[in-house]
């Protein structure tokens, strides 16, 4: 009842930002978040699992003017709890080693935000990062991949614009008169990290503007089914190991 509430009034309550979505895709993310945290400890009250499930799987994607109002909601329908963010000492090191190695400043905010970032990733298999240009997006995934790589779990990175291309360029299509599949710029390189045969992480980051055009068939991708389907009935799958990055 709490959980639908607080998402009931965030819808109200917070701004209209484009990118909030109060709907059941989301609940059952955070559902799965808090599941795993209740079997890692067993021994907290579940009120304060659902807390710190709400406050840390939500906090990445409230805008700074909404914060005030989302920590009000949540310590009316969660008085008196207060549960520590659950932190990786030994990924943070990494991370503050990886950004002074590139010449960049290690400042808290960063190093949150990419720790947000592989929380995020660790739970999702599409993820998306926004802001201005100048925002930091690009240094916050570069460094994230960087720690993971520097921690053992060596993170393959491949980096493509969306917009470069014409739709059918990106996907592949059919030519008509010869019935010759021509392969696409996205489906070859989500098929080659799809065919590597270790279990390391594999992201693809498609670093561009949304639009309705190229975005539209993704909807099969970034839902449940993990399903990229071509013009040639071909079907590529998300393993479990690989992410998307927009």
């Amino acid at each position: 009842k709490k959980f639908t509430t607080l998402y009931f009034l965030c819808r109200d309550l917070l701004s209209k930002a484009a990118h909030y979505d109060w709907g059941l895709r989301a609940i059952k993310s955070v559902l799965n978040v808090a599941g795993a945290m209740k079997r890692d400890e067993p021994e907290l009250p579940e009120s304060a699992i659902l807390l710190r499930a709400l406050r840390d799987f939500n906090l990445p994607k409230i805008v700074a003017d909404d914060l005030d109002i989302f920590y009000g909601l949540l310590g009316d329908l969660f008085p008196g709890i207060d549960v520590p963010r659950k932190r990786d000492m030994k990924l943070e090191g990494i991370i503050t080693e990886c950004i002074k190695e590139a010449g960049l400043f290690a400042e808290p905010e960063f190093i949150l935000k990419i720790v947000q970032l592989s929380e995020l990733l660790a739970v999702r298999h599409c993820v998306f990062t926004m802001g201005p240009p100048g925002a930091g997006k690009s240094s916050t995934w570069s460094m994230l991949a960087k720690a993971q790589t520097k921690d053992g779990r060596k993170t393959t990175v491949i980096d493509l614009n969306p917009k470069v291309t014409s739709t059918n360029e990106l996907y592949g299509f059919i030519l008509l008169a010869t019935r010759e599949c021509k392969d696409g710029l996205l489906s070859n390189k989500m098929r080659f990290l799809a065919n590597m045969p270790d279990n390391d992480p594999k992201w693809l980051i498609l670093d561009g503007d949304l639009d309705a055009n190229w975005i539209e068939s993704m909807n099969s991708v970034m839902d449940d089914n993990k399903l990229l389907t071509l013009a040639s009935n071909e079907r590529i799958s998300v393993k479990p190991h690989m992410r998307l990055i927009f």
